[in-house]
C-alpha cells in the first residue's frame, strides 16, 4: 500500500513513515460492486474499514422498517455522510455484532484492517497505538456533533 495513501486516511493523521509503513503490511484492499453486502447485521466482524474508492450505506433494522443510518465515502465532511472514513471501530474495542448491514453504493475499494493485526501492531508501537486511538477518537467526536446538529435543526 502506497505510503501516501495512507497518509492521507483520516485513521492515519500524524503517524510518522516508520509507522505507516507498519501498517501498509496489515492493510488489505478488497473490492465490492454496487449492491455487494460487506458485512451484515448481527455478524461479529473483527475488521475496521477505510474507504479508498466509491461509497457504503449502513442500514439498520428496528422493528419491521429498515433505514439508511449512515454513509460512508471517501472525499471530506460534509454533513449528511461521513466521507474520507472508516467504520467499523466499534468491531475493534465492544467486540459486539455489527449494529447494521453495510453494502456498497457503487463499485467500492475498501482496505480492511483486522483486529488482531491492529493489536500486534499496538503491542509494536504505544505511540502508533495512541495517534490511532486519538484519531478514532477525534473522529467518533465529529460523528457525535454532526448528529446533535441534526437533532438541534428538527426541533
Amino acid at each position: 500500500m502506497d505510503l501516501d495513501a495512507l497518509r492521507q486516511k483520516m485513521l492515519f493523521l500524524g503517524l510518522s513513515d516508520g509507522q505507516l509503513q507498519a501498517v501498509s503490511g496489515a492493510v488489505r484492499s478488497r473490492s465490492f460492486r454496487a449492491g455487494e453486502v460487506v458485512v451484515r447485521q448481527g455478524d461479529l466482524d473483527d475488521a475496521l474499514y477505510i474507504v479508498e474508492r466509491g461509497s457504503v450505506e449502513m442500514r439498520a433494522r428496528e422493528q419491521d422498517e429498515e433505514r439508511v443510518v449512515a454513509v460512508f465515502e471517501k472525499g471530506s465532511y460534509v454533513d449528511e455522510s461521513y466521507a474520507g472514513d472508516f467504520f467499523g471501530e466499534f468491531s475493534l474495542v465492544d467486540l459486539e455484532p455489527w449494529s447494521g448491514t453495510i453494502a456498497a453504493r457503487e463499485r467500492t475499494t475498501l482496505l480492511e484492517l483486522k483486529r488482531d493485526d491492529l493489536y500486534e501492531l499496538f503491542s509494536k508501537d504505544i505511540d502508533l497505538q495512541i495517534g490511532v486511538v486519538l484519531n478514532i477518537a477525534r473522529v467518533l467526536s465529529r460523528r457525535l456533533r454532526i448528529k446533535n446538529r441534526r437533532v438541534a435543526q428538527k426541533t
